[in-house]
């Protein structure tokens, strides 16, 4: 079953890159404002597709839900924006870089304070080696 896990992991790894090239490459052409719109707009039929297949069930403001819960809308948004704009002034492989770069820094900032409801694993030796690795696979992309 981990197995699984760390294929979809990749899969959404890929679907990044190939959803920052693609965006960059859009807003070239139609322009950035355009190019987000266009692709909210898709997130949204595949999200209410995805909604209504799997029975339409469940609440989307459910009681005593923390307000922080909701931000990651606005990550996705940030996300989009970001890749759209730098992909097609860097190159792929160092804004893809970055973004990792950036994903390890909130991860290990979340899994060591425990935020958002997950469980608190603080940032030790080896999972700061393994961040350091991403920080010279940055450099090395950049050069």
């Amino acid at each position: 079953m981990k197995l699984l896990f760390a294929l979809a992991a990749v899969g959404a790894g890929i679907a990044t890159a190939l959803q920052a090239a693609a965006n960059g490459g859009l807003a070239t052409r139609a322009g950035l404002g355009a190019a987000l719109v266009l692709n909210t707009c898709i997130v949204l039929i595949g999200a209410l597709g995805f909604f209504v297949a799997s029975g339409a069930r469940g609440t989307f403001f459910p009681a005593d839900t923390p307000w922080f819960y909701y931000v990651g809308g606005f990550c996705g948004f940030a996300v989009i924006l970001a890749a759209a704009f730098v992909l097609p002034r860097i190159g792929a492989g160092p804004a893809v870089a970055l973004m990792v770069l950036g994903q390890g820094i909130a991860a290990l900032a979340i899994d060591h304070f425990g935020m958002l409801g997950v469980p608190r694993e603080p940032v030790s030796l080896t999972r700061f080696a393994g961040f350091a690795l991403i920080v010279v696979g940055v450099a090395l992309l950049r050069r």
